[in-house]
């Protein structure tokens, strides 16, 4: 039996595809606005992605089908993101694996210093396993579950339908009468897929070791943790905290109490009889040997049990490391700000304004914010910024912005799209 719409369910549903592992090779777009749970409008758009995130790997290939000659000439996202805010208004967002999606808007917006859509996200995927039970919660087995028509998969006009779809159907099963019903009645699961409401609290407000933006999932319930090596995401104690939030014990030692070892340095093939071990290693495998019931696991498999996306997981991660230093703003940014000319550009304006008196980074330097390090593919524009990341160049203009507002900085306008909120849809 096919599922009635639910009433007053109103969102615009999204779906890209990227060129490459790089989440700023945004290469299409689809999105479908959804009005008393109803479809009345679509819009797609092949885009070329960014220079430098322009190659086409064979594996993204071989998933969406798209190449680099299919989009050769198609325009920017820097073009299309107009008519893409003009489309969604002031709509929360949906998605089916909404932290992908979610990320790569972001990304995308970041290699071409715009500022990103603050909207609610939802996550058709958690929601589906909240509802639904399945053996695989991928956008066409959903669709199947729920008896919707097939559309072509990894397309992404008819993957933001196929969501829009899922998302209707879902809160038509469930008796949610609005998307915030819906969202509200899923799990904690589905939860983090969301932004926070608007005018919550900003992240860098939290205590250090507070890791209240993740949800609490018990994951790590009854496992007692200790960590070796160095840590390519976190610090050891952000992950001590980590494995206290996820109601696991974090240890400082390997003992008869011992369920885990994460090795944060560890490749897992040197895993074999007669390797030179470090000593935790070394007595966890004793331990192991003797009947313990203890793992040892690499930083991923930590990550991976946690069911917390990377990008997640780093933004929460700098998140505790800005709180240390919540007065971050180098003063360099407003004495920049008063002595340019409000006349110029939007774009040239701002780059002047924050960009770092010193240059690129050298190997000593660290990333304004947060104190993080930059990576090899970090883009040009964050290494000119001295950020590490789309999160902490955002809290950079951000908070600059709001510096050049008490201080009275006369500034050009940043681009609007309000004209084209609430513009008339096609029946």
């Amino acid at each position: 039996m096919t599922a009635t719409p639910a009433p007053s369910l109103d969102f615009t549903a999204i779906d890209v595809e990227t060129a490459n592992s790089s989440r700023a090779s945004v290469c299409a777009v689809g999105m479908a606005k959804v009005r008393d749970g109803e479809v009345i409008d679509t819009a797609s758009w092949l885009v070329t992605p960014p220079a430098g995130h322009d190659t086409f790997a064979p594996r993204n290939v071989a998933v969406h089908g798209l190449t680099s000659e299919m989009v050769a000439g198609e325009p920017s996202w820097e073009r299309i993101f107009p008519q893409i805010m003009g489309f969604i208004g002031e709509d929360d967002l949906v998605a089916h694996n909404a932290p992908f999606d979610r990320s790569v808007v972001h990304q995308a917006c970041s290699a071409y210093d715009l500022d990103w859509p603050e909207a609610r996200w939802v996550d058709t995927l958690q929601l589906a396993r909240t509802v639904l039970t399945l053996g695989s919660y991928s956008l066409p087995f959903v669709a199947k579950a729920l008896e919707l028509e097939e559309l072509a998969h990894h397309e992404a006009a008819a993957d933001a339908l196929q969501a829009a779809r899922i998302c209707v159907a879902l809160s038509a099963r469930t008796g949610s009468g609005t998307l915030a019903d819906l969202a509200m009645g899923a799990s904690p699961r589905s939860s983090r897929a969301s932004a926070a409401p608007r005018g919550a609290s900003h992240p860098a407000n939290r205590a250090t070791g507070d890791f209240s933006g993740l949800d609490a999932t018990g994951v790590l319930a009854g496992e007692q943790i200790v960590f070796t090596g160095t840590l390519q995401l976190s610090m050891r104690a952000e992950a001590q905290a980590l494995v206290e939030h996820f109601g696991g014990t974090a240890q400082k030692a390997v003992t008869a109490k011992t369920t885990i070892l994460v090795a944060g340095n560890l490749d897992p093939r040197t895993l074999r009889p007669g390797a030179k071990l470090s000593s935790k290693l070394e007595k966890a495998m004793v331990l192991a040997e003797r009947g313990q019931a203890i793992e040892i696991w690499t930083e991923d498999d930590f990550h991976q049990r946690l069911d917390v996306g990377r990008d997640e997981l780093e933004a929460a991660t700098r998140q505790q490391r800005v709180a240390v230093n919540p007065s971050w703003l180098p003063s360099y940014v407003l004495e920049q700000a008063r002595a340019l000319d409000p006349a110029a550009g939007y774009t040239t304006w701002l780059r002047d304004a924050l960009r770092h008196p010193s240059g690129r980074p050298t190997a000593d330097d660290v990333c304004i914010r947060c104190g993080g390090a930059f990576g090899i593919d970090a883009y040009w524009m964050f290494l000119e910024r001295h950020v590490c990341s789309g999160d902490c160049n955002d809290a950079l203009k951000r908070t600059a912005k709001a510096e050049w507002k008490k201080a009275g900085v006369a500034r050009p306008d940043a681009p609007s799209y309000a004209e084209s909120y609430g513009r008339a849809v096609i029946g």
